[in-house]
């Protein structure tokens, strides 16, 4: 992926990497820093805003170009592609104004050529390796050089329902929403990190034998549309009333993402403080395209291998919501591809299971089913099952270890080509054989129940529509199902249930996902 988020702002000083010249008339893009990875094997966007006229020059390995600021300050250069390369070099940026006759250098330090990717989405995405259910094990062990991590903390984080101070509501906007930079990866640096995004890293370290940068910008409880270009959201019928009016009072949005946003920002609204905002309301992490303006709008150009995406809780909470998605998920792929100015790979978690009892999730099923689709229909995306993980209670599961090592097992095989297998059984199709239902799978090499008890899960309809459960036979590749109270199956689902009870996995041991089809006559 050659761009995806441009420039982030610079005045936050934490994530800005600096004004250069006695007036500060030049500034480079704050993706770029001391210890980052650049991405192999593509041109790589070197950009940032200096004085009219300024002339400026950037130099990397053996390559340099050059460039001059438009009337407006922007410049940017296109470096070369490079192959990996795990030497520590030096990007060095120059200025030189004629007319202040000064002349700038600003070096990074500590750059290393491999594989990049964007982590982003919700809490489980942002969850820490340090409540990871290995985290004890693994944070000792979490040193490698040839993994960089940039951490992009943001206002407000884990503020959950209380109200925003006047440090978080000066922060409230695009330029300065996320903080960080660029950390070779510890013990100390990697136990705040994502954990998906930190096992991910590691496992791809490991593969291909290059420099791995992750970058993650997951925000808690963020809604899809939070992460959408605006002019996208409105020029989709069924979603622009998502840009109508005051966010904070849109009913065309979810019902606990408008509470979140009165509890953080009612108090500081009632206080006075001037919250940066537009017609669509005040700033806020769940608001319609501010993720988006805050995130991928700043920092395109930089060059990326794909994303990594584990969202959707904020988005499943009511059935109209997961019709929502179905639209707003592909609109936000192809904005954010379109935004880089290509089709890279784009790898997703599907929701866990949970029970009803302590959260709303009635709608998980239809949603994973939808995201299971969504594979089918979005070129180059995969999925990474992880219902089997889910816990009953905690809408964030610990083992985040083995969803990072399935995200990576995608990776291998869907980017990198490797040869192994990296889904669980997939169904074909379905087809009536007397009062059964056959359903032929894909990646179903030795599959069978992962606690050796017999398949569970599924069940059959009749022409009816009402489900029931039903025996399954494992034969092959092939399972066999019947329920007494169906004579003529017509559909056939599996693992609908919002804490999954399915245990159908592969011979490599990746679960199956939660499906609903049709069953087809011979």
């Amino acid at each position: 992926m050659k761009s995806f988020c441009a420039l982030l702002g610079t005045a936050v000083v934490a994530f800005a990497v600096g004004a250069f010249g006695a007036q500060g008339e030049l500034t480079l893009a704050p993706l770029f820093g001391d210890n980052m990875v650049l991405q192999r094997d593509q041109p790589l966007p070197v950009w940032g805003k200096a004085a009219a006229g300024e002339k400026i020059s950037v130099r990397f390995a053996s390559h340099t170009k050059t460039a001059t600021a438009d009337s407006s300050g922007n410049w940017k250069v296109v470096l070369s592609s490079l192959p990996a390369n795990a030497e520590p070099r030096t990007l060095t940026i120059s200025a030189e104004s004629i007319r202040h006759s000064s002349f700038v250098i600003r070096d990074f330090t500590n750059v290393l050529v491999g594989e990049v990717w964007l982590a982003a989405g919700q809490s489980n995405m942002e969850f820490p390796l340090s409540r990871e259910a290995h985290a004890a094990q693994e944070i000792p062990v979490a040193t490698n050089s040839q993994i960089r991590l940039l951490n992009l903390g943001f206002a407000g984080q884990y503020f959950f329902s209380k109200p925003f101070g006047s440090n978080e509501v000066a922060r409230m906007s695009p330029e300065k929403l996320f903080h960080g930079d660029w950390k070779s990866c510890s013990p100390g640096n990697a136990k705040d990190f994502s954990a998906i995004a930190y096992y991910f890293s590691r496992e791809i370290q490991r593969d291909q034998n290059v420099p791995v940068g992750v970058i993650n910008c997951a925000v808690g409880g963020s809604p899809t549309e939070a992460w959408i270009r605006r002019g996208a959201l409105d020029s989709d019928p069924e979603l622009i009333a998502m840009t109508r009016g005051n966010w904070l009072t849109n009913t065309a949005l979810d019902d606990w993402c408008r509470q979140r946003g009165h509890e953080n920002l009612d108090a500081p609204l009632a206080a006075g403080l001037a919250v940066p905002g537009d017609d669509l309301g005040p700033n806020h992490h769940f608001k319609p395209a501010f993720l988006w303006d805050a995130g991928p709008a700043r920092f395109a150009p930089f060059a990326l291998r794909g994303v990594l995406w584990y969202q959707g809780e904020s988005n499943s909470l009511e059935e109209r919501r997961v019709r929502q998605h179905e639209k707003l998920f592909p609109l936000l792929v192809h904005d954010w591809r379109a935004a880089w100015g290509e089709n890279s790979p784009f790898l997703f978690c599907q929701l866990s299971s949970i029970q009803t009892n302590s959260y709303k999730s009635a709608f998980w099923p239809a949603f994973r089913d939808q995201q299971r689709r969504f594979v089918e229909t979005i070129p180059n995306t995969g999925m990474a099952v992880t219902s089997d993980y889910g816990l009953p209670n905690d809408v964030h599961p610990r083992e985040k270890r083995e969803v990072g090592r399935r995200l990576a097992l995608v990776a291998r095989a869907k980017v990198y080509a490797g040869k192994i297998e990296f889904s669980g059984p997939q169904p074909v199709q379905a087809v009536v054989r007397g009062a059964q239902a056959e359903i032929v799978f894909s990646h179903a090499a030795g599959h069978k129940a992962s606690d050796a008890k017999p398949a569970n899960g599924f069940e059959l309809a009749g022409v009816d529509g009402i489900f029931h459960s039903a025996a399954a036979t494992i034969l092959g590749e092939k399972i066999l199902l019947h329920a007494h109270e169906v004579n003529t199956p017509c559909r056939v689902r599996y693992g609908w249930q919002p804490f999954s009870a399915g245990n159908l996995v592969n011979g490599d041991g990746l679960p199956a996902s939660t499906f609903e089809i049709s069953v087809h006559a011979k």
